[in-house]
C-alpha cells in the first residue's frame, strides 16, 4: 500500500510539474469537410482567400481562370459552408491595367481589407503590374466602403526587376489597432548573402488614404531576398513569418522555390523595431527542403497557426505540400497537418494555401488545378480539438526523468523493507 501511495504522489507531482511549466494542449486539427468553390461551367478558380464571421463565410478567389479575362470573385456562404447565399464579380480585367493575379485579405470582424495585384502584358515576355486596395463590409451585401481609384504602386514581374525593384505579387495585409498595412518585397539575391527587405505601406482604416511608407530591413533576422510573408497583430506586438535561405547549394534565382529555406518568426514592437537576439525564432526547419509561400498567420489565446508551401525533392520527381502548423506561444510545435500534396514538376499543379480562423474552426483555401489556368478552388474545414494534453519535447524529458527517479526510488524502498530470513 505504501509503495502505491508513493507512486501516486510522484506521478501527481510529475504531472503538476509539467502543467506548471506550460504544458501545451495538443490542438489536433480534425477534418470536417472540403467544399469546392466552383464547378464545371464556371470557368475554373484558384487561390481562394477566406474571411469568416460567426454566421458567414466569405470566399474571394481568382475566377474565370480558363480564359484570359480573369476576375476576382466572391461567394458568401452560411457558417457551415452548406448554402451559397450570394456571389458576384468584384474586379474584372481592363485594357489599361490588365487582369487580376494575386489577392490577399485580412479582416477585423466588421470589415474586410483586400490588397491585390493586376498584370498587363506589354509583350509575350514582359508586363506591368499594379497594386490596389479595397475595403468591404462583412455582411451579405458585401458593399465596397473604400478603395484606391488609382494604383497604390506600379512595377513589373519579378523576372524584369532590377536589384531593389519592388515586387507587387502576393501583397501581405496586416490589420492594426487604428490602421491597416500592406507589405511587399524588394528584389535581391536568393542566396544567403541576399538582403531581406520589405516595403511597408500604412493606410487609414476609414478611407484607405496612404498614411506612411518605409522599407523594413530584416537582413539581421533572415537570409536571402524577401519572399511571400504573413503578419499578425497580437497583444500589442507585430508577428511576421518569413522564409530564410539556409544553403546556397543548387541555387535557382529564377524562382522563389530556388533556395533551401526555413521559416523564421520575427516579433516586433508597434513601431516595427525588434531585437535580433531575442525576437527572432526559427519555427520550422524541415531538413533539405524549401519552406516558402507563408500565406497565413493567425492566433488565439492558446496558439499560433501558420500555413505555407513545402517543396521537397526536386522537379520533376519532387513534391509540393500545403501545411498548417500549430505552435504554442513559446513557439513549440504542437501539431502539423498536411492539407494537400502535388507533384513538383510539369502538370503538378498550383499550390498556394491560405488560412482563416473563427473560434475553433480553421479554413484552409486551396487551389487544385494542374496549372493556374485549370481546376477549381476549394476550402478545407478543420475543427480544433483542444481536449488532449501533449507535452513538448522538454516537458516529455522532465516527465521521463521523474518517472525514472520514481522507479529507482521504489526499487530502493523495496530493498529496505524486504524482511530478513531467519538464520540458524
Amino acid at each position: 500500500m505504501m509503495k502505491h501511495g508513493v507512486a501516486f504522489t510522484a506521478a501527481c507531482w510529475a504531472c503538476s510539474l509539467a502543467f506548471g511549466t506550460g504544458l501545451a494542449f495538443g490542438q489536433v486539427l480534425q477534418h470536417v469537410k472540403t467544399v469546392a468553390i466552383t464547378s464545371t461551367g464556371e470557368g475554373g478558380s484558384a487561390r481562394p482567400e477566406v474571411a469568416a464571421t460567426t454566421d458567414r463565410v466569405f470566399v474571394l478567389y481568382l475566377g474565370n481562370i480558363q480564359s484570359g479575362n480573369r476576375t476576382f470573385s466572391l461567394k458568401v456562404y452560411d457558417n457551415e459552408l452548406q448554402n451559397l447565399l450570394t456571389s458576384r464579380v468584384l474586379v474584372s480585367a481592363t485594357t489599361q491595367y490588365g487582369a487580376p493575379t494575386d489577392i490577399r485579405v485580412a479582416s477585423d470582424g466588421q470589415f474586410l481589407y483586400a490588397f491585390y495585384e493586376t498584370n498587363r502584358p506589354t509583350s509575350p515576355t514582359t508586363g506591368e503590374t499594379y497594386l490596389w486596395a479595397a475595403k468591404y463590409s462583412l455582411d451579405d451585401a458585401f458593399g465596397r466602403v473604400a478603395y484606391t481609384p488609382t494604383p497604390v504602386a506600379q512595377s513589373a514581374p519579378m523576372s524584369q526587376l532590377p536589384e531593389g525593384g519592388e515586387a507587387l505579387d502576393d501583397p501581405a495585409p496586416l490589420v492594426g489597432p487604428s490602421s491597416v498595412f500592406v507589405v511587399t518585397r524588394l528584389k535581391s539575391s536568393l542566396s544567403m548573402s541576399g538582403q531581406t527587405i520589405y516595403r511597408i505601406r500604412e493606410f487609414s482604416k476609414t478611407d484607405l488614404s496612404l498614411q506612411s511608407q518605409f522599407d523594413l530591413d530584416l537582413s539581421s533576422a533572415a537570409n536571402g531576398r524577401g519572399r511571400v510573408t504573413s503578419l499578425l497583430h497580437w497583444n500589442a506586438r507585430i508577428y511576421m513569418a518569413l522564409a530564410t535561405t539556409v544553403s546556397d547549394q543548387g541555387l535557382n534565382e529564377n524562382s522563389d522555390d530556388g533556395a533551401k529555406s526555413d521559416i523564421v518568426l520575427v516579433r516586433m514592437m508597434p513601431d516595427w523595431t525588434f531585437n535580433p537576439q531575442s525576437d527572432v525564432r526559427t519555427i520550422s526547419a524541415e531538413p533539405t527542403d524549401v519552406e516558402n509561400y507563408i500565406c497565413g498567420l493567425k492566433g488565439d489565446s492558446d496558439s499560433l497557426f501558420v500555413t505555407y508551401k513545402q517543396s521537397a525533392g526536386a522537379p520533376p520527381a519532387g513534391e509540393h505540400r500545403a501545411w498548417i502548423k500549430v505552435f504554442d506561444w513559446d513557439f513549440n510545435m504542437v501539431h502539423g497537418e498536411q492539407v494537400r500534396t502535388t507533384v513538383w514538376g510539369p502538370g503538378g499543379g498550383e499550390l498556394r494555401p491560405s488560412l482563416e480562423r473563427m473560434g475553433d474552426r480553421i479554413f484552409s483555401g486551396q487551389s487544385t488545378g494542374a496549372s493556374l489556368g485549370s481546376g477549381d478552388a476549394e476550402v478545407v474545414v478543420y475543427q480544433v480539438n483542444r481536449s488532449v494534453a501533449i507535452p513538448t519535447v522538454s516537458q516529455w524529458g522532465m516527465i521521463v526523468m521523474v518517472f525514472a527517479m520514481l522507479a529507482g526510488g521504489t526499487l530502493l524502498l523495496r530493498c529496505r523493507i524486504q524482511p530478513r530470513r531467519a538464520t540458524d
